[in-house]
């Protein structure tokens, strides 16, 4: 009952995650009126449409990882770097840290997915082998 439980935990928490992420790559993808919210955010954040899209890419790639039970491991790695490097993005441009509050929000229920879905990973972080 206790797998259960945890397993049902690590997949609302990755549902989420995914969610999130394929919602940020998809609009990457629409196009937007050059004097949109969205091309002004875009644009202060240093993003061109050209890289908009490379990036949309990636992140679909890193989310397709990230759900894959066996490439977990090197989804939720990469998830992790994408996410930071968008945070520190947000945070070098001028955002406060409300307006990263979603990705706050994502990198905790990360951590939570990989805590119960990836148990081998916390034990390599100890420093214990594993099996």
């Amino acid at each position: 009952m206790k797998a259960r439980v945890s397993s049902i935990i690590a997949w609302i928490c990755v549902i989420l995650v995914a969610v999130f992420n394929l919602f940020a790559a998809v609009m990457k993808f629409v196009p937007q009126a050059p004097d949109s919210e969205g091309a002004k955010f875009m644009t202060l954040l240093g993003v061109t449409p050209s890289m908009e899209h490379i990036l949309g890419v990636l992140e679909f790639a890193i989310v397709i990882l990230y759900l894959v039970p066996r490439t977990s491991t090197v989804g939720f790695v990469l998830m992790v770097g994408y996410m930071a490097g968008a945070l520190a993005t947000n945070l070098t441009h001028g955002f406060s840290n409300m307006d990263a509050l979603p990705i706050y929000i994502c990198f905790l229920l990360m951590t939570v997915s990989a805590y119960f879905r990836n148990p081998e990973l916390l034990s390599r972080l100890k420093g214990q082998k594993t099996a």
